[in-house]
């Protein structure tokens, strides 16, 4: 009798301190939640043209809409907002550009050698395709050789390739994006920047195509 009166008080105690986290939690949102909220805002990066070099360029240099993205080529989410990317890029050709920046995540067994991947067929012209390639073919990562990325991208020196991706020093501009992902405190990837407005979460298509034609319009894309 003793012990069912001791689980019955502990169940019940159980279940107020449930019940008081729960009313906490949906009518009093803590500071944490707060800041949270708030380190989801949009930001507007001052004099954010400079880095505009810090990546590879893809699309046309004088574009009205200039999109830097932060990425991981064994992202998940990098992988899915690809073809969010893509298809923007496609429906606005002459008006959208976009400056890849190499931010490899250290969780990432293959983050960084996909990104010396993605340089060494930049060497010899063919880094937009195996920027495809890559993000497209991620959960291949281990299982197939890098060759046959550099094949589909259409590089045309393989060897010279392979004797790229088989060197172990940095890579400048994997290093660059690095740290200029810690300036501009990147938390995560992808990141992506919208005419010097860092983007606190990946925008949905629709998201991102407002902006584009925000700012198209002559306004921020951001309200």
């Amino acid at each position: 009798m003793k012990l069912d009166t001791i689980l019955t008080t502990t169940l019940v105690m159980c279940a107020v301190i449930t019940t008081g986290a729960v009313i906490k939690r949906e009518f009093f949102p803590s500071a944490q939640n707060a800041q949270m909220t708030a380190e989801h805002k949009p930001a507007l990066i001052p004099h954010w043209q400079q880095y505009l070099d810090k990546g590879i360029h893809m699309g046309p240099q004088q574009a009205k809409v200039q999109l830097i993205e932060f990425a991981d080529f064994e992202c998940p989410f990098c992988q899915s907002f690809h073809k969010t990317l893509k298809t923007i890029r496609d429906r606005y050709p002459d008006q959208v550009s976009l400056e890849y920046v190499h931010f490899p995540l250290p969780m990432h067994r293959f983050a960084v050698p996909a990104a010396r991947v993605a340089e060494c067929a930049g060497d010899q012209g063919r880094f937009e395709a195996m920027y495809d390639q890559l993000l497209d073919g991620q959960d291949s990562f281990g299982l197939k050789p890098w060759s046959d990325y550099a094949t589909s991208a259409g590089v045309p020196d393989l060897k010279a390739f392979d004797e790229c991706i088989r060197r172990s020093d940095p890579v400048p501009r994997i290093e660059q994006g690095k740290v200029l992902g810690k300036k501009l405190d990147v938390q995560g990837t992808p990141t992506l920047i919208v005419n010097g407005w860092k983007l606190g979460h990946p925008p949905s298509e629709e998201e991102l195509d407002g902006m584009v034609k925000k700012i198209l319009a002559g306004k921020s894309p951001v309200s």
